[in-house]
């Protein structure tokens, strides 16, 4: 029961968050961009209210306070990671990164990250179904300026529209596999799930920190401002009621 839960909601975060992504890029881009801060505001408050709020407390209660070091280490992880693929990238400091080798090097990284999705997904229902399902809309959220993003890329790398979709829905299948493992390592070693919890949480946060929180910042005027706070608020709101 469990495993078809998390299998369906794997494919509405990752591979739904990809077929969104390819309707949306029909809307103009000044009405496209506007959007995806809101979007990043909503998820980025989801992002820090499962962290905080959900993964994080439980993991403590079942090991202790020294799980933080598993917290701090993940993040860690995905500082290195995120500095490997902008390397191999691109090399040069302003290129634009369009050749088509940069493309493909973006879908290993981005299948690396959809696996990690699939481990967060598969953590937050070991917590509880109703915070699985929260969890895999906050991962849809915060997916589709990414997946825009990502096929835009390949698009001006030379794929077609169409190929570059299926090669962004191919790789958001591998979120199954990251799913797969995690439910096995939690269901077959009692000890793993809070680590599975930390790692879980330490990429929500290094996400939420590091990649759309510093997006709202960008010329954002007071009543933009007042909007993205209270859809970051909204973000957290959502977790806390999912988790009470």
């Amino acid at each position: 029961m469990m495993f078809t839960a998390v299998l369906i909601a794997v494919l509405i975060g990752n591979v739904g968050s990809v077929l969104a992504a390819s309707l949306m890029l029909r809307i103009k881009d000044e009405k496209l961009h506007r959007y995806l801060k809101n979007i990043n505001a909503f998820a980025g408050g989801t992002l820090l209210g499962a962290a905080f709020i959900g993964m994080l407390p439980k993991a403590i209660q079942i090991t202790g306070y020294t799980i933080s070091y598993y917290v701090l280490g993940g993040i860690l992880f995905f500082f290195l990671l995120e500095k490997i693929m902008l390397w191999r990238m691109c090399s040069e400091e302003h290129c634009e990164r369009r050749e088509k080798a940069s493309a493909l090097m973006l879908m290993v990284g981005d299948t690396f990250h959809n696996c990690l999705d699939g481990v967060t997904i598969a953590a937050a229902f070991m917590y509880s179904q109703s915070f699985g399902i929260v969890m895999a809309f906050s991962i849809f959220a915060h997916e589709l300026p990414q997946e825009i993003g990502d096929v835009g890329v390949m698009v001006h790398s030379g794929f077609s529209k169409r190929k570059a979709i299926m090669y962004n829905v191919y790789s958001g299948l591998a979120a199954i596999v990251g799913a797969v493992l995690a439910l096995y390592a939690g269901s077959y070693t009692q000890h793993a799930l809070p680590f599975i919890l930390a790692f879980s949480a330490a990429g929500l946060l290094y996400i939420a920190l590091a990649d759309l929180i510093p997006e709202l910042h960008h010329k954002a005027n007071l009543s933009e401002s007042v909007l993205q706070l209270a859809l970051l608020l909204l973000g957290i709101g959502v977790i806390i009621l999912s988790v009470v």
